[in-house]
């Protein structure tokens, strides 16, 4: 049930460092939370390239690493402008270098560093982001907390400009010991979680995206925080049509780093082996993402008659692919590091799949927080060495199908839905306001 329009709606600003989106995972996460929100209620300071492509809402600022650096030298112009949805296709060419110049930063730790250095001048404090912050005069900040620690800094700021009821929300981790022996990424870390720790124990609501991230973060920072997870519109567009004829359609819809697409070039492989040995059923994965991809992971990526990575998709292209496939899929690596990095995130991948009623197959380790939420819904494979037994098990028996077609729906309107999960966020957000 939608929130009544009647709802008086703070004026929210949302901080975070990729935009509103149609189509990138955290981006549709942050514009989902506040659907409903009139859209002279909210507004939008980003630290990323890319432009927004979302129409309900027009009301963003954007300070990228390149105009920062670019604003070192005397007869450059400041950094920082205004944008909006409507400069989407018009500026897209322009994001190009920006895009390159965020991700070489974020390479190596030495260069990260680098970048908050930068950031620390505070060049970022602008007359015409002053402008623009005075104009909208937020109630309430929705901080996205990651790990750019110059973007609690600037949180921060304006908070105490406004005197701004803060909501932190923490969608990954960036702060719990890891297996490294980097100097660099220690030095980072430390000086991360001094920001995250001040910045949550300062916050009006703190808000986590899994049980397992609630209870660790609890216990690392002392303040309990509502757990909201990911959801979206169901992707749904009719009833399901039956695999029982012909080819098996499998899809991979996400990032590929984290080494994702090892795990993937697991399953391509194991669907060639079953194509080989039973020439009754076939079995193909079509691999979608955004991510950079160089010669070496699409090769693993495109085994011949049993998968091929096919790029980018537009959210309406992306929802017609979904609704024409079989099953779905989920992977984790499986090794340490990424294990580490992943161990408290939930994909944003995993709602859309539940909703479209359909058998959905995750592969990855049980040490995983998104690997733990689905195993009661989804078929999941838990070791690289049993992926093409139990492939087999999944592909060759309808009833089983059936069943987990049935759990991933319920699980999906029990979880996911923004009726749901959008009212009780936004229900305790302007509970700090009253």
């Amino acid at each position: 049930m939608r929130m009544s329009t009647k709802q008086p709606y703070p004026r929210t600003l949302v901080v975070s460092n990729n935009p509103f989106s149609t189509t990138s995972n955290n981006g549709k996460t942050l514009a989902s939370f506040f659907k409903d929100f009139p859209k002279d209620k909210i507004a939008q300071l980003y630290f990323s390239p890319a432009l927004p492509d979302e129409d309900r809402f027009q009301n963003y600022f954007q300070i990228t690493d390149l105009q920062m650096f670019r604003s070192c030298f005397p007869w450059e112009k400041p950094p920082g402008r205004i944008v909006s949805s409507s400069t989407s296709h018009r500026g897209a060419r322009k994001g190009v270098t920006g895009k390159n110049v965020s991700s070489t930063l974020r390479k190596s730790e030495v260069a990260r560093i680098a970048r908050e250095l930068c950031w620390a001048g505070g060049k970022w404090k602008t007359e015409s982001l002053n402008s623009w912050l005075t104009d909208f005069s937020p109630e309430i900040i929705f901080f996205c907390a990651g790990d750019s620690g110059f973007a609690y800094d600037i949180t921060n700021h304006i908070r105490q400009m406004f005197d701004a009821k803060l909501v932190v929300y923490i969608t990954d981790d960036y702060v719990l010991p890891r297996d490294t022996m980097s100097p660099a990424w220690w030095v980072r870390r430390n000086y991360l979680f001094d920001k995250m720790k001040e910045t949550v124990q300062q916050s009006d609501l703190f808000v986590t995206i899994s049980q397992e991230m609630k209870e660790a973060y609890k216990q690392l920072f002392g303040v309990d925080s509502i757990v909201a997870m990911n959801m979206t519109e169901s992707m749904r567009s009719g009833p399901n049509a039956s695999s029982s004829e012909g080819t098996i359609t499998l899809i991979y819809a996400g990032g590929l780093h984290f080494n994702r697409y090892k795990t993937l070039s697991l399953l391509a492989n194991s669907i060639a082996r079953y194509n080989l040995e039973d020439e009754n059923r076939k079995a193909f994965l079509k691999i979608f993402s955004g991510s950079e991809v160089n010669r070496n992971i699409k090769r693993r990526l495109n085994v011949p008659g049993a998968s091929q990575f096919c790029g980018f998709l537009d959210a309406q292209e992306l929802k017609n692919e979904l609704n024409r496939c079989d099953i779905p899929v989920h992977v984790e690596s499986f090794d340490s590091k990424s294990i580490e990095s992943t161990r408290l995130s939930i994909s944003t991948k995993i709602p859309e799949y539940l909703s479209l009623g359909k058998p959905v197959l995750a592969i990855g380790p049980s040490e995983v927080a998104s690997i733990r939420y689905i195993k009661d819904s989804a078929y999941c494979i838990l070791s690289p060495d049993t992926i093409y037994e139990e492939l087999q098990i999944l592909l060759n028996d309808e009833n089983l199908k059936n069943d987990l077609s049935r759990k991933a729906l319920a699980q999906f309107e029990q979880n996911h839905t923004p009726s749901v999960v959008s009212k009780r966020l936004i229900e305790s957000m302007i509970s700090t306001i009253a």
